[in-house]
């Protein structure tokens, strides 16, 4: 009797090791450590773009020129309203980022548009 419970006191313990995972195919265990997963790099930020250089990207978009024709477009790929455009352009303007010709338009002078 004593024999007995001691061989299965023995058997018992000696399954707690591992336990053989059988769906994956023989000689897996779930004791194996788990394979580290490589960190991931964050992306990178976009850049916040004043609103100055909002309009001179969207006046470039628009083929380097602000007229009455693409006002409404250029204002809306700022993000700007009209108020702003007033406030902005004697600003670019005193820069020298723009040229205001005397037919109602402005032309950017940036090196993307000359």
């Amino acid at each position: 009797m004593i024999r007995a419970a001691l061989l299965l006191g023995t058997l018992s313990l000696a399954g707690c090791g591992t336990i053989t995972d059988f769906r994956a195919g023989l000689g897996n265990t779930f004791s194996r450590p788990a394979a580290a997963t490589p960190a991931v790099a964050p992306a990178p930020a976009a850049p916040v773009l004043t609103a100055k250089e909002r309009l001179m990207v969207a006046i470039e978009g628009q083929g380097c020129e602000l007229n009455s024709a693409n006002v409404g477009a250029i204002l809306v790929a700022a993000t700007a309203t009209a108020g702003d455009l007033e406030r902005l352009v004697p600003v670019l303007e005193q820069e020298g980022r723009i040229v205001v010709s005397g037919n109602d338009s402005i032309r950017s002078t940036s090196t993307n548009c000359i």
